[in-house]
């Protein structure tokens, strides 16, 4: 009788390390998969922000002369109160600088457009973006030339403003660096598509040739980290 109870009692045992491992096996599987879930949820969050933003700011500046007054850093309240900024940027009213779903900073600005035309063109840039989220957001095809969109740049590094009436990257004058964007020649943009460029830490794509490639934009944000950012440029 003893050994029959000892049996049970380990057949028991068996069965319940056995049942024990099952749920470790089923609890890991639903964690990995709410972690899936959450990243690829905060990744179509950025992208329909980003999207909704420049639409509200194009309809709401449409009888406008130009974008001067697009700043989220000197009027944010005025982007909040407009319906360009919401709660989810601003949960304070905009009393401080807007974020964006991966916790770091929105910069809205007034630029020139893609010949150069005084504040006739905005920028819209997501900074704090884990490099990798960057690398998926800037290979989305983000519009044709009908949604206004110029460019799109991918950085390893944040920007933390948008410099007043600055040129779309490409536009200014020529430098030999390796961390800028070197600048199209006009003549050349208008033939060719995509027209792309790499440096060592920023990758650029015009006139609406997007997607960015997946090498380019894995150069332009990095590898590792979270403070890579993506900005588009529209007019």
């Amino acid at each position: 009788m003893k050994n029959i109870h000892a049996q049970e009692s380990g057949r028991s045992m068996i069965e319940i390390l056995g049942v024990l491992a099952v749920i470790g096996v089923l609890s890991v599987g639903g964690i990995a998969g709410y972690s899936h879930a959450m990243s690829k949820y905060k990744i179509n969050k950025t992208i329909d922000q980003m999207q909704t933003m420049a639409q509200n700011i194009r309809t709401l500046f449409a009888s406008q002369k130009n974008y001067e007054g697009v700043d989220s850093k000197a009027n944010p309240k005025m982007l909040y109160a407009a319906g360009i900024l919401t709660d989810e940027n601003c949960p304070d009213g905009c009393s401080t600088t807007p974020i964006n779903p991966y916790g770091g900073v929105i910069a809205i600005g007034f630029t020139k457009d893609d010949e150069n035309h005084s504040k006739r063109g905005f920028a819209i840039a997501f900074s704090g973006l884990p490099s990798d989220v960057c690398t998926r957001l800037a290979t989305q095809n983000w519009g044709d030339a009908t949604s206004g969109l110029i460019a799109v740049e991918a950085k390893s590094t944040n920007v933390a403003s948008i410099s007043k009436d600055a040129s779309i990257p490409g536009n200014e004058k020529p430098q030999n660096n390796n961390n800028i964007a070197l600048p199209f020649q006009k003549s050349v943009v208008a033939k060719v598509a995509p027209m792309e460029t790499t440096g060592s830490s920023v990758a650029l794509t015009k006139n609406a040739a997007v997607p960015m490639s997946l090498s380019a934009a894995t150069t332009g944000c990095g590898t590792g980290g979270n403070t890579s950012s993506l900005t588009l440029y529209y007019k």
